[in-house]
């Protein structure tokens, strides 16, 4: 939803430290994609196919030396950037007063910072510890001994299991589970499989943000790990034991299995995956729905199920997409072989 704010161009070249060109004075009130019309929106485009669709009375933010002389808009060195900034500037502000909603359920050993706000039917269970500006958006549970570092916000519906350690200024998106069993079973035991109990906690860094209903299992001793700076995508789930570090992405529907290590920087993409015990190494990529059931190097990208280097899948996809074109071919030379053996056998 765009929150309509008067701003001139020459105000947001500021905010977005770009250059502004034409009409500096113009009033712009929102933003809009580059196909929109509107004169009093900006738009913002950074691939050239994109610029052409926005119409010449309509302010626009583009790289460096794209506008022609006369034309109204912001010049920028990175116009991406940009784009989340002006972004922001038209997001809508949030307004969470401090104190407990008279609905939340909260024990009398926790500690509540007074400039935290509780929302509605939120739940804190003994010696929890709630820090300063913390949102508790509604319905949140709060085990014992959770722990939730300063200006973080947590959506609705989230629960954090006993003892997990969230830091400071974390976003996480309504209805994750932090904390819960990890999958941890003894199999091939008659009757059934024989669950192995799950002791540990899960601890979060700084500035993390976890995306809807995504999982992080608590560890079976020590921790799980989410480190500094990582971004979490909706519907991951990062099994018991794990270790993810500082400034990873991973993206929809990753799945981390038990005790996997993710190094600083590595990158998964949509539906990839890291068997158990596996690590993937600094500033590696897994490409959308590799899996990973090696330790991956560096600075790597892999891709592909079992994943390898990803110029070695593309080469082995290229094979076999050609082997369906060779089959009908090989077909008839096997025939012709076996025709021929035949008629040896028969002249002798």
């Amino acid at each position: 939803m765009i929150v309509e704010r008067d701003i001139t161009i020459a105000e947001l070249a500021g905010l977005v430290e770009g250059k502004p060109l034409g009409d500096e004075r113009k009033i712009v009130r929102g933003v809009q994609l580059p196909s929109g019309q509107r004169r009093d929106y900006v738009a913002v485009a950074w691939q050239k196919e994109d610029f052409h669709l926005v119409g010449e009375d309509v302010p626009v933010v583009v790289p460096e030396g794209w506008l022609t002389e006369g034309r109204t808009g912001i010049e920028v060195k990175d116009p991406q950037l940009a784009f989340a900034k002006i972004l922001s500037f038209f997001s809508p502000k949030k307004d969470f007063s401090p104190g407990i909603h008279e609905t939340a359920v909260v024990d009398a050993a926790a500690k509540v910072d007074p400039s935290a706000s509780v929302g509605p039917y939120c739940v804190i269970k003994k010696d929890a510890e709630i820090g300063p500006g913390v949102v508790l958006e509604s319905g949140v549970y709060v085990g014992e001994s959770v722990k939730i570092g300063a200006r973080t916000r947590i959506e609705h519906g989230v629960v954090l299991y006993d003892g997990t350690i969230v830091g400071e200024d974390c976003l996480i998106h309504a209805g994750s589970v932090i904390g819960c069993d990890g999958f941890g079973f003894l199999l091939n035991r008659a009757p059934k499989p024989i669950k192995i109990p799950q002791l540990g906690r899960v601890r979060i860094g700084n500035r993390v943000e976890i995306g809807a209903c995504s999982t992080i299992d608590r560890a079976t001793l020590d921790e799980t790990v989410v480190g500094d700076d990582t971004v979490i995508d909706n519907h991951v789930h990062i099994g018991h034991n794990a270790k993810i570090g500082k400034g990873c992405v991973l993206v929809a529907m990753v799945g981390i299995a038990g005790s996997a290590v993710l190094e600083d920087g590595v990158v998964m993409a949509a539906r990839s995956g890291v068997a158990d015990h596996v690590r993937v190494g600094k500033g590696a990529v897994i490409a959308a729905h590799g899996g990973a059931t090696k330790d991956v190097p560096p600075g790597k990208v892999y891709s592909g199920f079992p994943a390898r280097e990803h110029d070695q899948e593309m080469k082995r996809q290229v094979i076999v997409g050609k082997l369906v074109e060779l089959y009908p071919k090989l077909r008839k030379v096997l025939k012709s072989l076996d025709k021929d053996q035949e008629g040896a056998g028969e002249s002798k």
